[in-house]
């Protein structure tokens, strides 16, 4: 399926879950990525909004086990992942997203494991993004990237592009 067509049926299947469905698949998604982490000591992680899947839980676990949690802040065309320590250390920012305001950069290449939003994905963990690249352009950085989605996000196949960086993994619910 070409992209285009990926996201907005990714995007919209996803909105559709209900309260309830959507609440019990970020449990199922939360708790699989966490037994990701258990043994890592630096974790990339996008800040959840909307309806994207759930990072919340994800992020408490790493400031209560004492884990070094980077999360992005789009600067030009790319993201640079910043430190934070609670959920304090975040404002709005681009997109609406929320973001770091903390100045501690954790480079991308430190990161043991990325946890990456999508609109779409594959069998073959090819994904849809938001259509800007800004993962893409730091995702060959990490050590190992994994997409949380719902079931409902899943397609046949995604189109790819030369410059789509392929996921290690993900966690669907």
């Amino acid at each position: 399926m070409d992209k285009i067509k990926a996201r907005k049926t990714g995007l919209y299947n996803r909105s559709h879950l209900s309260a309830e469905e959507r609440a019990k698949k970020n449990r199922l998604i939360q708790k699989a990525a966490i037994k990701e982490i258990k043994d890592k000591s630096v974790i990339g992680c996008y800040v959840s909004m909307k309806d994207e899947a759930e990072t919340t839980e994800i992020i408490q676990y790493c400031f209560k086990h004492q884990k070094i949690i980077a999360v992005p802040k789009v600067a030009g065309r790319t993201l640079v992942f910043y430190r934070i320590y609670s959920f304090d250390d975040l404002e709005p920012g681009c997109f609406g997203v929320m973001e770091p305001r903390t100045n501690e950069i954790i480079p991308v290449s430190d990161i043991e494991v990325m946890f990456v939003p999508l609109s779409s994905y594959d069998d073959h963990y090819h994904r849809t993004g938001y259509g800007r690249g800004y993962y893409d352009s730091v995702l060959k950085d990490s050590m190992k990237n994994i997409g949380l989605a719902y079931t409902e996000q899943k397609m046949d196949s995604v189109e790819t592009d030369v410059w789509d960086i392929e996921l290690d993994d993900i966690i669907s619910a």
